[in-house]
């Protein structure tokens, strides 16, 4: 089924968890939110150790998308700078639209285009906004549609998206006011649509281009966008508040001492999009690479700016590429995991002007089939490169890009041609099937649980009695905790290359064990193993 999706991974655990039970999944959160019918269960994804009790010899290896080049360019007058993705949807007759910013002569604006397979898009004149040159265009009169989305805890169906709509005001920016909605308002067709929101009483705190959430851990709403620097480099701050009114700044992710130690370069958080999926939340920050073998200081104040060698950090030198990584929080931005984040994701382009020279990406991914839809948007030169970096050409053009990944295969725990076992955590049976997200068509996955147990035990005369060390399938003694009907050997082998892989056994039903807590033992020869839920 043709849907929306809203979310990129799916773990299963709210926030930190410093006990040893694990619940295997949360309430769910609806990958189509402009529906309300109930979800499937969570998703624990393999990102990090965080439901893994034990495990030997894997490797975790970072998977990057697909790309699949240029699909949307600025081809209008009021794009001539380019077009920039912001968010791609389902509409209800099957087909798809995109709202994306288009760069011009007179500043940006929103515009809009549909397409029936995602990858060729038309412009359709709407004759809504008036321009220099006249109302022949696709432009829509609203900002950022749907940058702030409802993806997180909140269980109000009629605050399911939000959108967020400029007023004017004296200075460089306006006020930008939120509005709720059930679904997305139709701009389009609907001369209504601004009656039909519901006033959010509050505000975004500034004109950037991100998602906020609900972050059920500190009752606050919470966004990452670039903030002031801190220290003296561009970093990605974290905007929280209890009302969408009144917004602190606290909690930065920026470079660290194992980032770039080469004295040619820096690195810089230019800006970061979150989702709040299923109490996690993934990050994709823009990662800049900067080049102070190219000193311009001319584009930003004259030589005055560099001062020291820390000065020439940041805004004074501006040459560099862009690419896209990967980062989780359990605790609402305040702290990253980077475990997977010190090589790129989404990668840049390696030739000097090639369509992807900078990458970032402004929206969460379209469901499409068994695949992640990645719209991003793509650069053909370096930082500043159409400003005096190159004598030899123009402004620098923005394009539409996209990048596939099968569903939810960020990351994997990876063996090789010898048999690995990972020992889950603590977790509760919460459904009546166990699904693998796995990749073992080339090597085989089996699935054992296991209870823990108080055995007794006696030697000589003396009796000691203790719990099975949680590791242990079986003791010197060939005693195990592992249940009847759910060993090894009564697992059927998985082979298969699926996302939703259900595990039998071959005297036994997962139902038996409903609402018990139980430990996953998981086997592995020559596999990728991305994650499993209850269902």
């Amino acid at each position: 089924m043709k849907n929306y999706m809203v979310q990129a991974a799916a773990l299963a655990v709210l926030g930190v968890c410093c006990c040893v039970s694990v619940d295997a999944h949360a309430d769910p959160v609806s990958p189509r939110p402009n529906q309300t019918e109930p979800q499937e269960p969570h998703w624990q994804l393999f990102l990090d150790d965080h439901v893994i009790e034990r495990s030997t010899g894997f490797q975790r290896v970072l998977h990057h998308p697909r790309p699949h080049g240029i699909v949307l360019e600025g081809d209008k007058p009021w794009e001539q700078t380019g077009v920039a993705p912001l968010y791609v949807g389902w509409r209800k007759d099957g087909s798809l639209e995109c709202y994306y910013r288009a760069h011009g002569p007179t500043g940006p604006a929103n515009a809009y285009a549909v397409s029936e397979d995602g990858l060729h898009w038309e412009k359709p004149n709407l004759h809504l906004v008036d321009t220099p040159w006249g109302k022949e265009n696709n432009l829509v009169p609203c900002s950022q549609p749907w940058n702030l989305g409802l993806y997180g805890n909140v269980r109000d169906p009629s605050k399911r998206f939000a959108i967020s709509l400029a007023t004017p005001k004296a200075g460089k920016w306006g006020k930008w006011q939120l509005y709720f909605a059930s679904e997305p308002p139709d701009i389009i067709n609907d001369p209504d649509w601004r009656e039909k929101l519901m006033d959010s009483g509050g505000h975004k705190p500034g004109p950037y281009n991100n998602l906020e959430f609900w972050d059920d851990i500190h009752q606050e709403w919470v966004g990452m966008r670039q903030g002031p620097n801190h220290p003296p480099v561009r970093c990605a701050g974290r905007y929280a508040s209890p009302d969408l009114t009144n917004w602190t700044l606290d909690h930065y992710l920026y470079p660290d001492a194992h980032d770039s130690t080469d004295p040619r370069y820096f690195d810089e958080v230019y800006g970061m999009i979150s989702i709040h999926v299923e109490g996690v939340v993934l990050g994709f920050p823009y990662w800049f690479i900067g080049d102070r073998t190219h000193s311009n200081p001319e584009l930003y104040g004259g030589a005055d700016r560099l001062h020291t060698t820390e000065g020439l950090i940041g805004k004074a030198i501006s040459k560099g590429t862009m690419e896209v990584r990967l980062v989780l929080s359990r605790d609402g931005c305040k702290t990253w995991d980077r475990t997977v984040s010190r090589e790129a994701w989404i990668p840049h382009g390696t030739e000097q002007h090639s369509y992807d020279r900078l990458v970032r990406i402004d929206g969460p991914p379209l469901r499409m089939g068994a695949e992640d839809w990645f719209y991003c948007s793509g650069y053909d030169g370096d930082h500043s490169s159409g400003r005096n970096y190159y004598h030899d050409r123009g402004t620098t053009q923005i394009r539409g890009t996209l990048y596939t990944q099968k569903h939810n295969r960020y990351v994997s725990l990876t063996a090789g041609n010898t048999n690995q076992i990972l020992i889950t955590k603590p977790l509760k049976v919460t459904g009546k099937t166990l699904q693998l997200n796995v990749d073992g068509s080339r090597g085989e996955v089996k699935v054992a649980i296991g209870i823990d147990k108080w055995l007794e035990h006696k030697t000589g005369s003396w009796p000691f009695k203790a719990k099975l060390p949680h590791w242990t399938v079986e003791d010197r003694w060939e005693r195990t905790h592992l249940e009847k009907g759910f060993h090894f050997e009564d697992c059927k082998p998985v082979h298969v290359d699926s996302i939703e892989h259900n595990v039998e056994w071959k005297d036994a039903s997962l139902e038996s064990l409903l609402g018990e807590t139980v430990r996953l033992y998981v086997l592995v020869q020559d596999a990728d193993l991305y994650g499993f839920r209850f269902k």
